[in-house]
C-alpha cells in the first residue's frame, strides 16, 4: 500500500469515504502531482489529490462546486470532500482512459472533440458572463515568463510575444469572462469507449477568463495539422469564433508558448518545450515587422497605465 507523503491525507480519505483497501499512486510524472486512486471495501473508486498551491487547491473547489454540475451526469467527477489546510480533494472516479496516446483509436478522435467541444460550451455558460478581469497584468506577465525564458528564446521571438501581449490588452477588454477550464487538452478529457461519453477532469487551473483561453493547447497541441478535430468540436460547441477570439486565441498561444517553453526547460519535459517552439514556429509569418511591434508594445504600455490609473 502506498505510504502517504502526509500522514493526513489518509484520515482525511477515511472520514469522506471509509478506510481505503488499496491505494495507487497515479501522480503525473512530474515534481509536484500528488494523486492517489483509493478503493474502499465495497470496490468502489476515489480519486485523492493534493495541490501543489492554496490558489490551484481553490480554483478546483470551486470549479466543481460551482460549475462543473453543469456538465450533466458523469460529465465530471463529483467533488465529496475538501480540506484546504491539506490542501486535498477526494473526487469520484469515472470509467474511462485519458484521450490521448494509441490506445486511442484515430476513428474515435473526431467524437472526443466534438463531445468537448459540448462540454466546455457548457461549462463556459455555467455563469452569467463578465468582464474579463486582469488585462493590465497580461503585459507583465508576459515580461516575466520572458525574463525566466531567457537565452531559450532568440531576440525575435521575445518581440512577437511582446507584440502578442501588447495587442492582448486591446482585444481582452472585448470578451466576456466565462468559466474556463484552462488546461483544455486531451491528457484532461476521459473517453470511455463502451459509452462513447467523454468527461472533462483536472479543474486545478479553472478561472473566469475568454472561452477562447480553452482552445489554445488544443489548436496548437492536438489541432496541429488536423482541422478535421477542430471543425469536429466547433461542431460541438455550437458557434464559430468571432474575429476577436481567433485573434486573442493567437495572443494567448504566444503566452502559453513562452510559458511551456521556460517550464518544460526547468522540468525536462522536451514534449512540452517542442510544443512551445512549433508554437511560436506557427505565429511568426503573421507578425508585424519591429517597427509595428514596437509602435503597438508601445500602446499597450499605454493602456495599461490607463487602466491602473482609472
Amino acid at each position: 500500500m502506498t505510504i502517504f507523503p502526509d500522514p493526513g491525507l489518509e484520515a482525511f480519505a477515511a472520514r469522506a469515504a471509509g478506510p481505503p483497501v488499496t491505494i495507487a499512486d497515479r501522480s503525473w510524472p512530474r515534481d509536484g502531482s500528488r494523486v492517489w486512486e483509493l478503493a474502499s471495501a465495497s470496490g468502489e473508486r476515489f480519486y485523492l489529490k493534493q495541490h501543489q498551491s492554496q490558489r490551484f487547491h481553490e480554483r478546483e473547489v470551486t470549479a466543481y462546486r460551482l460549475w462543473t454540475p453543469a456538465l450533466g451526469t458523469g460529465r465530471a467527477p463529483r467533488l465529496l470532500a475538501a480540506d484546504p489546510g491539506l490542501r486535498a480533494v477526494l473526487i469520484t472516479a469515472l470509467p474511462g482512459q485519458i484521450a490521448r496516446g494509441p490506445h486511442i483509436p484515430e476513428a474515435d478522435e473526431p467524437e472526443i472533440h466534438r463531445q468537448a467541444g459540448m462540454l466546455l460550451r457548457r461549462l463556459h455558460s455555467a455563469t452569467t458572463a463578465t468582464a474579463v478581469p486582469g488585462t493590465g497584468r497580461v503585459a507583465t506577465r508576459a515580461e516575466e515568463h520572458l525574463a525566466r525564458a531567457g537565452a531559450l528564446l532568440g531576440a525575435e521571438d521575445a518581440e512577437l510575444v511582446r507584440y502578442h501581449a501588447a495587442r492582448l490588452l486591446e482585444t481582452a477588454r472585448r470578451l466576456p469572462a466565462v468559466p474556463a477550464h484552462g488546461d483544455a487538452q486531451p491528457r484532461n478529457f476521459l473517453w470511455d469507449p463502451g459509452s462513447r461519453r467523454l468527461a472533462l477532469i483536472d479543474f486545478e487551473r479553472a478561472e473566469p477568463g475568454p472561452a477562447v483561453r480553452d482552445l489554445v493547447r488544443l489548436e496548437y497541441g492536438a489541432w496541429d495539422g488536423k482541422p478535421f478535430l477542430r471543425d469536429a468540436f466547433l461542431d460541438g460547441y455550437g458557434r464559430a469564433l468571432t474575429a476577436d477570439e481567433e485573434s486573442a486565441l493567437r495572443d494567448l498561444a504566444a503566452l502559453d508558448a513562452v510559458s511551456a517553453i521556460q517550464w518544460g526547460s526547468a522540468n525536462n519535459d522536451a514534449d512540452i518545450m517542442t510544443r512551445g517552439y512549433r508554437t511560436l514556429a506557427r505565429l511568426r509569418p503573421a507578425a508585424p515587422g519591429p517597427r509595428d511591434v514596437g509602435s503597438l508594445v508601445s500602446c499597450g504600455v499605454a493602456a495599461r497605465e490607463q487602466e491602473q490609473n482609472s
